[in-house]
């Protein structure tokens, strides 16, 4: 006799979007990245609700804020932004990437 396997909902995986790092191209867990748009021409950290072109630098790895590796992605505004980056994450604790389950 064959036994039931135990029925899972579909609300009890969840997708968690990956991305990859634009210095390393380590793919992780959305969660896990400091995303930097490009609105009117600039590339900027942004918080909250971002629109425009975006791309993801990890956030706990401070060898992916360097300016030679961001020139590839960002080219004359990667040294703005390093500095940017250095400043802003430097001993920022890390953002728990746990997604809840409801």
């Amino acid at each position: 006799m064959q036994t039931a396997l135990p029925v899972t909902s579909p609300s009890a995986v969840r997708h968690v979007p990956e991305r990859s790092c634009v210095a390393c191209r380590r793919r992780r867990p959305q969660g896990e990245f400091v995303r930097l748009t490009k609105v009117g021409g600039v590339w900027a950290i942004q918080t909250g609700h971002r629109s425009g072109r975006g791309s993801y630098l990890c956030f706990d790895t401070p060898a992916c804020w360097t300016e030679k590796r961001m020139k590839r992605m960002f080219g004359a505004q990667a040294a703005t932004l390093s500095a940017e980056l250095t400043a802003r994450l430097q001993g920022v604790p890390r953002p728990s990437i746990t997604p809840a389950l409801e």
